[in-house]
């Protein structure tokens, strides 16, 4: 009678623990769209206000997606995700018809990892819907593909899977030999927590086959593995309560005991395992009852049962129903005794429960003589009928595994034959790869003697080079100081040759406008004006020449701020902005020049045209560009109004000889700014020979 109690007792924790629960490492497989539609319907259907007709139509938009995807490998992307999600795709021949899809486009595009995953799909299905049989046969070919691609994790938790509906129908043997099969591949893989659970099987196992010793060290090694992994939960708790069943099984009950109540004085067990509390505090009980120590026994039992009654755990209930009637025939209580034995027929049958009612009929039938001959031919027929049906159940499962070893086996012989001729291939690749290596080595030595001449002739051609290059410098040298010396010239014959007849024409026409008529002083006024500005731009001519000459001007910020000091309109101020701590007179002569006289223009301009009350300029540099901002607060114009006059065109000259850009803004009645953008070339001064 102990056996089929701890039988049922066992197998509720490990599938709760293990068999129910999918393998992580298959969740890594599947493609997540975080995103897509079918993440957003699946999220939406698990909320509570979601009727079951809204669920439907979620899950027919999320097939009909998949079904119309663009690509197969999309297509079988989305019915592989759709297949793994069965807690979103709850209806049944809707999941048939995905499942279905998912095989045959994976087949198609030769995804074997993907239809493994599918197959999986469909045994894991067919568990839950306790169709035994049909669940091992797709568990099988998942197993199958798995084996062949060599995945330990997915092989071994393929194997464990099948072993626990193994256990189930009582193949015993195929369950212990499918286990083992299970550790030795989580073994490779260093796998503690399926370790933990294959070990926990086999200690079912073996407690129902009676060796209650095999089981005891099964159980222990579960612990030692459980022990190793970090994410326990109450896995440790349930071991021990195993454990303790093994103990009162074997009658000794100070161990079981001892076991139970470390279970019931866990930490928070009450509040976070509450299924796995009521157990043990049954088990308690039944355990004292057998050890005739019947103090608390009933309020054990109760408590239990509240507990469980909370939880709606049927066949648990049951099992503690059992228990109180056992303690109301121990003290001879038979009126309750009977009662309680027919509320756990009531949640045996209920919870299918059909070892619980075996024994709970072959109760009655020893305590209730009035009755006894009707539960006897009801035990009887049940007995009968489960036998036949668990030999049916395993011949079935013999007929697989037999269809799955000849596969093996067939398997065997093609990898022998394929061994074989990848040992020839082998060969023969090995000599073609010799050839080839040979021809490689003469082409490389060729190739590197060409390389190493190709080298010698450029170093020569490069000494060549520089030698030229040297010569070509020492003569624009020599130009370069004829250019100077002929500036020179110009610039003092300008100096003491027109600008001294300039003055002298300057001081006549002074005399003569004393003389003159209110009329003709005004008009000579206006030409002594434009004497003037032209004896100054003859002057900044000889400068500029001059300076030039020794290919700089002397210091280039002072002649931009004498220019803008040289304003004789009262009322207008100017601006000039720079960096003093840069070495403004290192950049070329050329851009020097070409600036000044585009500032002095625009200057010019900004006094005559603008009606400006002040003129501003800035100077901004970098190692590539040098720009310049000139900018007024005058009338502005319009720059797409006629032709471009005299003053753009030579800005635009000028720019062009530098290589430089510029960039007009302005609006009428809102002022005027020009931004000259010019890349840098620094003046160096040249040493022709280093030596001299």
């Amino acid at each position: 009678m102990n056996k089929y109690y701890f039988s049922i007792l066992v197998l509720i924790i490990f599938c709760a623990s293990c068999a129910k629960t999918k393998p992580s490492s298959k969740t890594t497989t599947i493609t997540k769209l975080e995103n897509d539609s079918i993440s957003i319907w699946s999220a939406k259907s698990q909320k509570l206000t979601t009727t079951k007709e809204e669920k439907l139509k979620l899950q027919l938009k999320a097939y009909d997606i998949a079904e119309n995807s663009s690509n197969d490998s999309l297509k079988a992307s989305y019915f592989s995700t759709l297949s793994f999600n069965q807690n979103f795709i709850t209806d049944s021949s809707l999941f048939r018809k995905i499942n279905k899809r998912a095989i045959t486009i994976n087949e198609k595009i030769q995804d074997s990892s993907a239809l493994g995953m599918a197959y999986w799909d469909m045994g894991y299905f067919l568990q839950g819907k306790v169709v035994k049989d049909s669940a091992f046969y797709y568990y099988s070919e998942a197993l199958n593909i798995f084996e062949n691609l060599k995945d330990h994790n997915l092989t071994g938790g393929l194997y464990l899977q099948m072993a626990g509906i193994q256990m189930k129908i009582k193949d015993y043997s195929g369950s212990e030999a499918n286990t083992i099969k299970a550790i030795e591949n989580f073994k490779i893989e260093n796998n503690n927590k399926k370790l933990f659970n294959s070990y926990n099987l086999l200690g079912i196992v073996l407690g129902d086959l009676e060796e209650y010793d095999k089981s005891l060290t099964y159980y222990n090694e579960a612990l030692y593995y459980l022990r190793k992994t970090e994410d326990k939960l109450f896995g440790e708790e349930q071991l021990i309560n195993n454990i303790g069943v093994i103990y009162r099984n074997t009658k000794k009950y100070d161990k079981a005991i001892e076991n139970f109540e470390s279970v019931i004085n866990a930490n928070k067990i009450f509040i976070k395992n509450p299924n796995l509390y009521s157990k043990a505090l049954s088990n308690l009980a039944t355990t004292k009852l057998y050890n005739e120590d019947t103090l608390g026994i009933h309020n054990l039992l109760i408590e239990a049962i509240d507990i469980k009654h909370q939880e709606k755990e049927l066949g648990s209930l049951a099992s503690s129903y059992y228990g109180l009637a056992e303690y109301n025939l121990y003290a001879k209580d038979t009126l309750n005794a009977l009662a309680n034995a027919k509320k756990a027929i009531k949640f045996s049958i209920e919870s299918n429960n059909n070892e619980r009612l075996l024994k709970t009929w072959s109760f009655l039938a020893g305590i209730d003589n009035a009755n006894a001959t009707e539960y006897f031919q009801k035990f009887t027929t049940l007995n009968d009928s489960l036998q036949k049906e668990e030999r049916k159940q395993q011949n079935k499962f013999a007929r697989i595994r037999f269809e799955t070893d000849e596969f093996i086996a067939e398997n065997i012989e093609l990898e022998s034959e394929k061994e074989v001729l990848s040992k020839q291939k082998q060969m023969w690749i090995g000599i073609a790869t010799g050839f080839f290596l040979l021809g490689l080595s003469i082409y490389i030595i060729i190739n590197q003697r060409a390389k190493n001449q190709k080298l010698r002739f450029d170093q020569q051609q490069q000494a060549n080079n520089q030698e030229i290059f040297n010569l070509m410098l020492m003569q624009k040298q020599k130009v370069d100081e004829v250019k100077r010396l002929e500036q020179k010239r110009i610039s003092e014959e300008l100096h003491d040759g027109v600008l001294g007849k300039m003055l002298g024409a300057r001081m006549i026409l002074t005399g003569l406008n004393k003389r003159a008529t209110d009329e003709a002083i005004q008009e000579k006024s206006k030409a002594l004006g434009s004497l003037q500005e032209i004896e100054n731009e003859i002057r900044s001519i000889s400068h500029e020449l001059s300076h030039s000459a020794y290919q700089k001007i002397n210091n280039f910020t002072d002649s931009i701020e004498t220019l803008l000091s040289n304003n004789k309109n009262v009322g207008l101020k100017t601006f000039f902005h720079f960096n003093e701590d840069e070495n403004w007179d290192s950049l070329a002569g050329d851009i020097k020049i070409n600036v000044y006289r585009i500032i002095q223009e625009t200057f010019q301009n900004a006094i005559k045209h603008a009606n400006c009350s002040y003129f501003e300029v800035t100077f901004h540099r970098d190692d590539e560009k040098f720009n310049v901002i000139m900018s007024d607060n005058g009338i502005g114009f319009n720059l797409n109004k006629g032709k471009k006059g005299i003053g753009i065109r030579n800005i635009t000259s000028r720019m062009d000889k530098l290589n430089g850009s510029f960039h007009i803004d302005t609006t009428e009645g809102q002022g005027t700014t020009i931004s000259l953008n010019i890349p840098i070339q620094i003046e160096t001064k040249k040493i022709i020979n280093n030596n001299t």
